[in-house]
């Protein structure tokens, strides 16, 4: 790809798009490659930093505890990273306080339920709940043909 000479309409283009458009759309128009836009962004100082307002707080308060990161992301149309940073900087952290009655719970019920099922009736996370069996040192045993 041969190297592009920016002009003052496309530097005025993409100022005026990069909010709007992805890095690989701005790379089809201009006809360079995806790291190109990164890098004139990153030079030009321009960033797509979301705006944080009081509802999109209030839907991380209220469902922080129920969903993984990654799906907040999804629901809220943002990374990982930024629902990561956002949760540190509201003080939010996902703590759960193992009962003895939760972790009767899971002795009785790992062979038969999934850690998503157990998860979902203790009101926690499925990795909560692996890394809980995996202290407890409870493993299922290993599925064979027969049991499939």
């Amino acid at each position: 790809m041969a190297r592009k000479k920016w002009k003052d309409d496309d530097y005025n283009y993409l100022m005026k798009n990069y909010t709007k458009k992805s890095n690989s759309e701005l790379a089809e128009y201009f006809g360079v490659s995806y790291y190109s836009i990164a890098f004139r962004l990153k030079k030009l100082g321009l960033t797509r930093r979301q705006k944080w307002d009081k509802k999109k707080d209030q839907y991380l308060i209220d469902n922080y505890i129920y969903f993984t990161n990654k799906e907040l992301a999804k629901r809220l149309k943002t990374t990982t990273c930024a629902i990561s940073n956002r949760l540190v900087k509201l003080g939010l952290r996902r703590t759960f306080e193992w009962s003895k009655e939760d972790e009767k719970f899971l002795l009785e019920n790992y062979l038969q339920k999934t850690d998503k099922e157990m998860a979902d009736i203790l009101l926690t996370t499925q990795d909560s709940v692996s890394k809980k069996l995996r202290r407890m040192k409870l493993r299922r045993p290993p599925k064979t043909n027969l049991q499939e």
